[in-house]
């Protein structure tokens, strides 16, 4: 017969007051993926479908208690995961199924707030030519031609540095959309949204628009003629000097007190 051992009356106690057990590191939630888990059980609560239209960003910022920049910067990011749409003058509306949207991670908003920028524009040198070597050979005529109503606008906005940037990332935005891989798109969703939340600035390091829009030429020309090598060597020429761009951007400029500083003591 098995011996069955008996644990002293107060071992259980003692396990219990391991500290170890008991003082686990608090788990912290980013506002924006509280935001967004809050918006996948309103959905699904509500059971809306593709084409519902979402309440304004007012309510929901009023309903969450959250300010209105913090439920645009969520709905942008959903909307480059191609999960809303926004009309302009007229509101957000449901672009994916409800089951797309409850599988998606609420983490995937939050890693913007904390990726170091040079980082992310390596990971972008990293990922966008593979992004668009396959939309060189899986883009439709209706993707191609979204990219060339950006590369116009693009053009057109030469004279303009933060609209050239807008439609710069809608460019990039339209090529990620093309290329038939939701893994990828869900990665360069997130890399693009970084680097565009600092487009000001950004754009101010451009020294010459003219230059970058032709970068932008030979892509789109790579992707029409469906020459995933062309397409992703040209991507990589744009992305040498993005990255030399956000580097520069990235480093720490010295203060006005300190410059000053400097100069008494040269």
């Amino acid at each position: 017969m098995a011996r069955i051992e008996m644990l002293p009356a107060n071992s259980l106690d003692k396990k219990a007051d391991e500290p170890g057990l008991v003082l686990r590191p608090i788990e912290r939630v980013g506002i924006n993926e509280q935001i967004l888990s809050r918006l996948k059980s309103f959905l699904e609560q509500k059971h809306l479908k593709v084409g519902s239209k979402l309440p304004s960003e007012r309510n929901l910022a009023a309903l969450l208690q959250v300010s209105r920049p913090s439920i645009r910067e969520v709905l942008r990011g959903l909307a480059i995961l191609g999960i809303v749409k926004s009309k302009q003058g007229d509101g957000t509306y449901l672009a994916a199924s409800l089951h797309r949207i409850l599988s998606l991670p609420d983490q995937i908003l939050t890693l913007q707030e904390s990726l170091n920028l040079v980082e992310v524009a390596e990971a972008r040198s990293a990922i966008e030519p593979v992004v668009a070597s396959l939309a060189a050979t899986r883009a439709s005529q209706e993707d191609l031609q979204r990219v060339r109503e950006q590369l116009q606008a693009m053009k057109e906005s030469v004279e303009d540095r933060i609209r050239f940037l807008q439609h710069d990332l809608e460019f990039h935005l339209a090529i990620m959309k093309a290329c038939g891989n939701e893994v990828l798109k869900r990665m360069m969703s997130v890399v693009l949204e970084k680097l565009f939340d600092h487009s000001r600035q950004v754009a101010q390091n451009y020294s010459d628009l003219s230059k970058i829009w032709r970068l932008h030429e030979e892509i789109y020309k790579a992707l029409c003629r469906r020459d995933s090598r062309a397409a992703r060597a040209a991507m990589i020429r744009h992305m040498k000097i993005s990255k030399a761009d956000n580097a520069r951007l990235a480093r720490p400029q010295a203060s006005t007190s300190d410059q000053v500083e400097t100069t008494r003591s040269a």
